[in-house]
């Protein structure tokens, strides 16, 4: 089985809030998650894609991603718009009465 199956939502969702704030300890509050709870996410999302991808400051500096971790941002971008899609469409499915 390849590894990569592992990769859940919550993996790409902690990765674009970390790129986006720039912090865990933020990304954490904007998700609703413990710093540790992100952390572990990250860590997580390393191992499975056999990749460093955020560089992490000490104390409060703000981390960075890495050259892998910007290529994964881009896709986890694509993958979450694509899953918004999907709530928009099977909503719309559901609305005109066609799904139960």
């Amino acid at each position: 089985m390849d590894i990569w199956t592992g990769v859940e939502v919550r993996h790409l969702s902690a990765l674009l809030a970390v790129a986006e704030e720039r912090s865990f300890r933020r990304a954490a509050r904007r998700l609703g998650y413990t710093q540790s709870a992100i952390s572990g996410q990250i860590a997580s999302l390393e191992r499975i894609v056999g990749e460093r991808l955020v560089e992490r400051g000490r104390g409060t500096a703000r981390v960075a991603l890495t050259p892998a971790g910007d290529v994964l941002v881009r896709h986890a971008e694509l993958v979450t718009a694509q899953l918004t899609e999907a709530r928009a469409e099977l909503k719309a499915v559901r609305d005109a009465g066609r799904l139960a």
